[in-house]
């Protein structure tokens, strides 16, 4: 990256603290727009957000602390900045890659549960307070238990950003909730700190300057973009 550059980071708020380490790490210090982690459960609406967001940023380069996200940035457009962003299929993988060519690797029979994660009482807890006010404790859990029964665990992923004491208990109360075995698993930054500090090489997508985003950048070979 060029000193001359303007970089500005656009960046998911479900991974704050994951994010400004890196950022720090990196000795990046850029205007920083965070977007609602609660759009997450919403791909659709999180994309037009993106591109709402893209469309107002005056910069050289829009590094997109994002991933796959449930195909979130596919069909994004890149304006007067190019895009920079993982190319991984959701922050899972991204903050599970050790090194260079790993895509992440993951359990499938876990769920994951990242600080940012365990901060929001959304997604599956969110429905369980749906349910429980609707159709009392005993339905709720049975509702909810059903939705993860392919799952066996609830692991907290330590990226080494925050005490993983202090987010024991909301891992033992959705596990409890859940009925899932709590367990806890390394993670790392190294893909988000490559994001601010360079190179951007196959382990990211780049859309330049009048490109858009095109679903094929997320599978193997060279990023690819279609002009709009």
């Amino acid at each position: 990256m060029e000193n001359t550059e303007k970089i500005v980071v656009l960046a998911c708020e479900m991974l704050s603290q994951e994010i400004r380490a890196a950022m720090a790490e990196a000795g990046l210090d850029c205007e920083t727009i965070w977007v609602e982690r609660a759009l997450h459960d919403y791909p659709d609406r999180l994309r037009a957000e993106l591109q709402s967001r893209i469309g107002l940023i005056q910069a050289d380069t829009i590094l997109m602390a994002f991933a796959q996200c449930g195909n979130a940035p596919v069909g994004l457009e890149a304006r007067g900045a190019q895009l920079v962003l993982p190319r991984f299929a959701d922050c899972i993988h991204l903050f599970r890659s050790f090194q260079p060519g790993d895509p992440g690797q993951v359990d499938p029979r876990t769920l994951y549960a990242s600080p940012g994660f365990l901060e929001e009482r959304g997604g599956l807890l969110r429905d369980y307070d749906r349910c429980l006010a609707r159709y009392g404790e005993k339905k709720a859990l049975r509702m909810c238990r059903a939705l993860v029964r392919n799952y066996r665990y609830i692991t907290y992923l330590d990226t080494g950003t925050a005490d993983p004491a202090a987010f024991e208990p909301l891992v033992r109360q959705r596990a409890e909730i859940l009925d899932l075995e709590p367990t806890a698993c390394e993670g790392t930054t190294r893909v988000l700190r490559k994001l601010f500090s360079g190179p951007w090489d196959d382990e990211f997508v780049i859309v330049p300057p009048g490109g858009r985003l095109d679903m094929s950048v997320f599978l193997s070979g060279p990023p690819a973009v279609q002009p709009f």
